[in-house]
């Protein structure tokens, strides 16, 4: 099967590359997420100090609103 570059003559059609700029975006926000709640939890459970950073996502997520740093 070809993909979508291949049928365009080897060039990327341009939603193909919006796509492809979201997707790298959204992997970005997920990593920074995954990370900030893995430190969190550390923090909770006391492995690591409580840092500001760490309050606010905590204060963030009691009251169901985006982080500051997301």
């Amino acid at each position: 099967m070809l993909d979508l570059a291949e049928r365009a003559g080897g060039e990327r059609p341009p939603f193909v590359v919006v796509c492809i700029q979201e997707c790298e975006r959204m992997n970005k926000l997920l990593a920074e997420i995954a990370s900030s709640l893995s430190d969190l939890d550390a923090g909770l459970k006391g492995t690591l100090n409580i840092t500001e950073a760490m309050e606010k996502l905590a204060y963030s997520l009691n009251m169901n609103t985006i982080p500051p740093g997301w």
